[in-house]
């Protein structure tokens, strides 16, 4: 082999070997993860963050990176939405199936969230009250 053309072949190994070729569209998800635990106060940046990752990833048909859905419900659980919540870790039982036993269990946490206490409900206020008085 003549040396221009070695030369020529380790050029183009060293483009290919280079070249990233991840599984996931991260989109700064490790990033914006490390920076929420260092600086929680900024947690609308984080969650306006995660909502950027996702949508940018589905709509290229990308692969949300491991978690970033469960974050992200996570956050909306956080703020009430459970509803919304439960559609997030739903997706992220049903791409990152190992995580399945985890977002079940957020799931029965947000539904339990949703429904009214079955005890609170069923013991009129009254009655605490004159039990208060005995």
């Amino acid at each position: 082999m003549r040396p221009l053309h070695l030369l020529g072949a380790l050029a183009a190994l060293a483009l290919f070997g280079c070249a990233q070729n991840t599984m996931y569209r991260w989109g700064g998800y490790d990033e914006a993860l490390y920076d929420h635990y260092k600086n929680p106060q900024k947690r609308d940046e984080y969650v306006a963050k995660l909502s950027g990752i996702i949508q940018a990833a589905e709509a290229n048909g990308g692969v949300v990176p491991p978690g970033c859905y469960a974050e992200y419900g996570w956050a909306l659980y956080e703020e009430g939405r459970t509803t919304e919540a439960v559609a997030y870790f739903e997706k992220e039982s049903k791409h990152w199936p190992e995580s399945k036993t985890l977002m079940d269990k957020l799931i029965r946490n947000a539904a339990r969230a949703k429904a009214p206490p079955a005890a609170a409900a069923a013991v009129p206020a009254s009655s605490v009250q004159e039990e208060g008085k005995k």
